[in-house]
């Protein structure tokens, strides 16, 4: 079943009012809010399904972490095989982005352009992503169980991704 479009923003809401927090841990790095621009960086990005259960899995039951990263890749680069330890919510703000990760039996190839997203439900879900020519700017929004390790953990690539 679909989620509402309308709900996004409610769960968002609902992890940071209600006891989400920012995952400051040593893995990542934190950039300093005074040195952002203020403004909307990927404004109206349309995202295919959330996937609610899994955002649900994350936060339960002691409340989740939330992170938002930039993430710049220069043009045809590719990020290497990972999942996530729980969910990602990702806005295209620049550029095209090819999400790449099997299914039933094939690997699956879906390009977001700038003003579109995707969500990737993480928990063991394999992927990479590809840049195009131009390059992408993108901003990954992680839903993490609190206390997660990391917010990325390298995978093999699935044997339908593989030459």
């Amino acid at each position: 079943m679909r989620t509402p479009k309308p709900l996004l923003p409610l769960v968002l809401t609902a992890l940071i009012v209600g006891g989400g927090s920012v995952a400051l841990a040593s893995h990542v790095t934190q950039v300093d809010p005074a040195t952002v621009p203020t403004g909307f960086l990927a404004p109206h990005a349309r995202i295919d399904a959330v996937g609610v259960n899994n955002l649900a899995r994350a936060v339960k039951p002691n409340g989740a972490e939330l992170s938002i990263q930039h993430v710049r890749l220069s043009p045809n680069q590719a990020t290497a095989w990972h999942t996530h330890p729980g969910p990602v919510l990702v806005a295209i703000a620049s550029g095209s982005l090819t999400y790449e990760d099997a299914h039933a039996t094939e690997c699956r190839r879906t390009t977001y352009t700038a003003g579109e997203g995707f969500t990737d439900p993480g928990f063991g879900h394999v992927h990479r992503a590809i840049a195009g020519p131009s390059g992408a700017d993108f901003y990954p929004v992680y839903v993490l169980p609190k206390r997660s390790a990391t917010h990325l953990i390298d995978a093999t690539a699935p044997p339908e991704c593989t030459p």
